[in-house]
């Protein structure tokens, strides 16, 4: 029988590893202890990375499969949790004004912005006093001295250098600025899919919410598509000549970001309340997070601020959205050929409904000077019916250029089936079609 190639070690020899690698996170707690006022991002870049590295150590030794160290790695990764949950916060705090945004209850949101950050400071807090106390069970001893005081100096200036860099090459900006408004769009269709648009959620009903509705794969989902949409804005909208000409695209972005860094809050409180909380009280564990942390209160914040206010903000960027698409879409027309043998039955009506849909933008089917709904299953097996009996071989649509270009593409694979009816592959071009 082999033996592991993993050397286990005792929990002494494990104590003394871990004095040494925890000093730098420890000496956290005696700063944060002598602090009245509210703390910088700098401190909380400064937490994410000790907590990560201590983190790493611990569970590079396994410490929370081990019972005597398991509740001290869970109150380390807490902290994690909880840190880039507070250096959001104070992110939006400074950034808001820059997101120039059509908001008429600014200060409703700072005031509840600041509210969740006191109620995650005071968290951190009370996680680090467990910390200190679950230090002097383990044989772990406190270190000496704190940090600097000035150390996470910080300086908010309302000031910026001169924009002194030539705008970037168009890159055919318009079509792109489409794009983007298009998949916005799309991430509103998966947030009601969530039914993530609940409004205020009362109390006693917040236990509900999560996992089933909330939960962090749902998004981390939402998170890459709304992070792929702020990338490429910055990589073809940003400092553009059209950037500079439309003031509502430059505040589209705005739209995006805001959403961005709420739904990180979202993930973030997410993990810690499933992995974390939700979890210790499954295990039925006595003493543990849920004993620390106010889940109840946790998870208003989550629901009842960040996933509420991300709801606004989308709503509000869906005005925004449309109007770049009425501004930026080109429409035409093309005369296409209908289905072979079988004509718009369901599964060529369901394709180009799907391409209707993926663009988001108002596509017809022209049967006869009659315009049919492109985007309605039901509309255009309608449409198939007259085109049957009338014995037309070709159909004109009308819409959006790009979604002609992709019904171009579907006509040449006859609508996705053979004319026996049987599916056919699309080509990659067109996968989002199967999606």
């Amino acid at each position: 029988m082999k033996s592991s190639l993993t050397e286990v070690i005792t929990e002494d020899e494990f104590r003394k590893l871990a004095q040494e690698h925890s000093r730098n996170f420890l000496k956290i707690y005696a700063y944060l202890r002598k602090q009245n006022k509210p703390l910088p991002r700098r401190f909380y870049a400064h937490l994410i990375e000790e907590s990560e590295e201590l983190e790493s150590f611990l569970d590079d030794h396994c410490a929370r499969d081990n019972k005597t160290w398991h509740f001290f790695g869970e109150l380390v990764a807490s902290i994690r949790n909880l840190s880039k949950v507070a250096f959001i916060l104070k992110h939006l705090l400074f950034r808001y004004p820059a997101y120039e945004l059509y908001e008429d209850e600014t200060k409703e949101f700072l005031q509840k912005t600041r509210k969740a950050s006191t109620f995650i400071d005071k968290t951190i807090l009370s996680l680090f006093q467990e910390i200190r106390r679950e230090s002097k069970r383990l044989g772990i001893a406190m270190p000496k001295g704190t940090l600097k005081e000035d150390f996470f100096r910080e300086i908010y200036p309302q000031k910026r250098l001169p924009f002194t860099i030539d705008g970037e090459e168009a890159f055919d900006a318009h079509k792109k600025a489409a794009r983007i408004a298009t998949q916005y769009l799309r991430v509103i269709e998966k947030w009601e899919y969530f039914k993530w648009n609940l409004g205020k959620v009362k109390t006693s009903a917040l236990k509900n919410v999560l996992p089933d509705v909330v939960n962090e794969e749902r998004s981390r989902e939402v998170i890459t598509i709304v992070h792929n949409l702020q990338s490429t804005y910055d990589h073809y909208i940003k400092r553009t000549p059209l950037e500079s000409q439309d003031e509502g695209l430059k505040r589209f972005r705005g739209y995006i970001s805001l959403p961005l860094h709420l739904l990180n809050v979202i993930n973030w409180l997410s993990h810690l309340y499933q992995r974390h909380i939700h979890a210790a009280i499954q295990r039925g564990e006595e003493h543990g997070i849920p004993h620390v942390i106010d889940g109840e209160h946790l998870l208003d914040i989550l629901v009842n601020f960040a996933l509420f206010y991300a709801n606004r903000y989308l709503q509000k960027g869906k005005g925004l959205a449309d109007d770049i698409l009425g501004r930026y879409i080109t429409i035409g027309t093309c005369e296409l050929r209908v289905p072979k043998d079988l004509g718009f039955h369901l599964r060529p009506a369901t394709l180009v409904a799907r391409v209707a849909a993926y663009y988001g933008t108002k596509l017809c089917l022209v049967v006869d000077g009659q315009e049919y709904d492109a985007s309605s299953v039901l509309s255009i097996t309608m449409a198939g019916g007259l085109i049957s009996r009338k014995g037309h071989k070709t159909v004109v649509f009308m819409g959006d250029e790009r979604a002609l270009r992709d019904l171009k593409r579907l006509s040449e694979f006859n609508y996705g089936e053979d004319t026996m009816g049987n599916r056919i592959a699309l080509p990659p071009d067109l996968s989002h079609l199967w999606s």
